[in-house]
């Protein structure tokens, strides 16, 4: 019998739901109900456990599960704390991106990190925050919050917090301004160090349809036709991309098609300078996955 592999996901919020459209683009179909902990898949023999994103790394420190998606802000947390000792991060996944930020309120007097002495700090990320007062010297007090950290200052319990930030929206819903920015984080999918032979080969299959998904999500398929005599200005119009692929015209000699994969960050401004340089016919294209 087929040894399943163990995925361990969030149950609810932004984190799952990029988690479940990762996953659903690699074939998948995940549609979890609302009460549903468990949700089987035949796609690569896999059982996926919803449940809370902070239990994720110690349901696989402990083998209850083989991989899962966490923020990577959780896992060094988690490393921190002096808690991990079978976890590790296999691939960031470049969604959910945001920081652990200490926020102060507006009128606050802390201006710098020497105020921080001998203040309460409000956070879900305790091991993180002590951490970085132990590397900065600052001698103050961790109230350990696990949900609406943000209301703290405004009922009196704490007079700064650390939490992570996105947009900012929230900080400023609540009159809170960032101080000083902890970590970056993102998605990233951690693991056992130990994986059995047979279920590492699925995890790094499934890595590798990640990886296909995020490459594609990021780039359009540029087709176009344009002056021979302009092809070589193309170089610096997209840096980076692979040399293009280049048709002949039937009927127009001095003109070619040319296909292209561009990142789509840069897809008006490459846009634009295409036009100046004489392109017409140019036809932008979606990527579902890229393979290397």
């Amino acid at each position: 019998m087929t040894t399943r592999l163990r995925i361990a996901l969030q149950k609810s919020g932004k984190l799952s739901d990029g988690s479940i459209e990762l996953l659903n683009k690699c074939n998948f179909n995940l549609n979890p109900a609302k009460n549903h902990y468990l949700i089987k898949s035949n796609e690569l023999a896999t059982d996926f456990l919803m449940i809370r994103d902070d239990d994720i790394p110690g349901f696989i420190d402990s083998g209850a599960s083989d991989v899962g998606i966490v923020g990577e802000n959780l896992f060094i947390e988690y490393q921190l704390a002096g808690l991990n000792k079978n976890v590790e991060i296999i691939a960031p996944l470049k969604f959910a991106k945001c920081r652990l930020s200490i926020a102060i309120n507006q009128n606050s007097n802390i201006k710098n990190l020497s105020d921080l002495n001998g203040v309460t700090i409000a956070t879900s990320y305790p091991a993180t925050l002590a951490n970085f007062f132990k590397l900065n010297n600052i001698q103050a007090n961790i109230l350990v919050m696990h949900g609406s950290v943000e209301l703290a200052p405004k009922i009196g319990i704490a007079d700064a917090i650390c939490d992570l930030v996105s947009t900012g929206t929230t900080l400023k819903e609540n009159n809170l301004i960032e101080m000083e920015v902890l970590l970056e984080s993102q998605a990233v999918l951690i693991g056992h160090k130990n994986l059995k032979p047979e279920l590492k080969s699925r995890v790094d299959e499934l890595v590798f349809r990640f990886q296909s998904v995020i490459k594609a999500k990021n780039s359009k398929y540029i087709m176009l036709h344009i002056d021979k005599q302009n092809v070589p200005l193309l170089r610096d119009i997209l840096p980076g991309a692979e040399a293009p692929t280049v048709l002949e015209l039937h009927g127009h000699p001095d003109k070619v098609a040319l296909h292209v994969v561009c990142e789509e960050h840069v897809f008006w401004d490459t846009i634009s300078k295409l036009k100046n340089i004489g392109a017409t016919s140019i036809l932008v294209v979606s990527i579902d996955k890229m393979m290397e």
